[in-house]
């Protein structure tokens, strides 16, 4: 049975993983982004504010094909950003 984990945490904690979540999704989309050419930025600001959810999908899945391993990348630095606050 899954469960989606974050129903199981206090509210405050929640925000927090929530947040991290989001700034280590947006660090590996402005990689992703900063790797694009100036053509196909065009064409995701314009699949992206007229294209259909399918449209979405396939652009991911023709430009950003490293999303996931820029993820990783990007979690393990905030990670290791974590570790070296203590």
């Amino acid at each position: 049975m899954k469960q989606n984990f974050l129903n199981l945490l206090p509210p405050q904690l929640k925000n927090i993983v929530a947040d991290s979540y989001d700034l280590i999704l947006k660090r590996a989309l402005v990689r992703a982004y900063k790797n694009l050419t100036e053509e196909e930025k065009a064409k995701i600001a314009q699949t992206f504010a007229e294209g259909s959810d399918e449209e979405k999908e396939k652009f991911f899945k023709n430009y950003l094909q490293n999303l996931p391993q820029l993820l990783l990348e990007e979690a393990e630095r905030f990670r290791e950003e974590m570790k070296s606050k203590k």
